[in-house]
């Protein structure tokens, strides 16, 4: 039974007027499937945003507990935190209950029970949950790339290496308290989070069956993230053909 939580669900966003619109209603589907049970707070970081992102945000959530973060980092780990930062603000004044960070991307669609089982392995003792992605179109992208992320996966798990994503991924105040906080780097924030906490002796479930949808665009927003990665995967096809 999921119960007692007070949840932040985070999104960091630049420039995302296109995408974040859909991201926000996946996100506001699955925090009503929690609401009997959980205060749920949904706090967007508008980072260095030129575009009409906050305009979507607000009119995306103006019907839920939620809130824009403006800030000019051009940061993915630093927007996250601040996120975090405002969200914890407003519901440790509301709640005295144990408090659970749901993140996701502005690009990403999260699955109708995405908070439900997030706070379920809460119930269960967990201190993280890091849930696997896949891309819901690859029409903008050559080749089969179905088949050649699908290698690239089989490979890390013979080498032992579990990806993170910071599109699917729920960690408790607490855990993240202890370990210092959303490393506010640039890149790879969500993978060195969970090595922080893996270190630390913390249990992280890893999730496969807790899919979040996400985008196969070349406008990268992260260097050396997700999009790099199917920019690199694609070349490999094409050399290969």
């Amino acid at each position: 039974m999921v119960h007692g939580w007070s949840v932040a669900v985070v999104v960091p966003a630049h420039d995302e007027q296109a995408l974040l619109a859909g991201c926000l209603e996946a996100v506001v589907h699955a925090a009503h499937r929690v609401r009997v049970r959980a205060d749920v707070h949904i706090v967007v970081a508008a980072d260095a945003c030129t575009d009409l992102t906050e305009v979507v945000a607000a009119r995306a959530l103006a019907d839920c507990h939620a809130a824009i973060v403006r800030l000019d980092a051009r940061n993915v780990g630093a927007s996250r935190a601040a996120a975090i930062t405002a969200a914890c603000d407003v519901l440790g004044g509301r709640s005295s209950g144990r408090m659970w960070i749901a993140m996701t991307d502005a690009d990403s669609r999260v699955p109708v029970h995405w908070l439900e089982r997030q706070l379920r392995a809460a119930d269960a003792g967990y201190d993280a949950v890091a849930g696997a992605i896949t891309v819901g179109d690859w029409e903008d992208r050559l080749g089969d790339m179905d088949a050649l992320l699908r290698d690239h996966r089989r490979s890390q798990r013979r080498r032992g290496t579990r990806p993170v994503h910071g599109a699917n991924l729920g960690v408790s105040a607490d855990a993240l308290c202890a370990v210092g906080g959303v490393p506010e780097v640039a890149l790879s924030e969500d993978t060195l989070l969970v090595r922080r906490m893996t270190d630390a002796g913390m249990d992280v479930l890893w999730d496969d069956g807790l899919v979040v949808r996400t985008s196969a665009r070349r406008s990268v927003r992260a260097p050396g993230g997700f999009s790099s990665l199917l920019d690199e995967l694609e070349r490999r096809g094409a050399a290969a053909s």
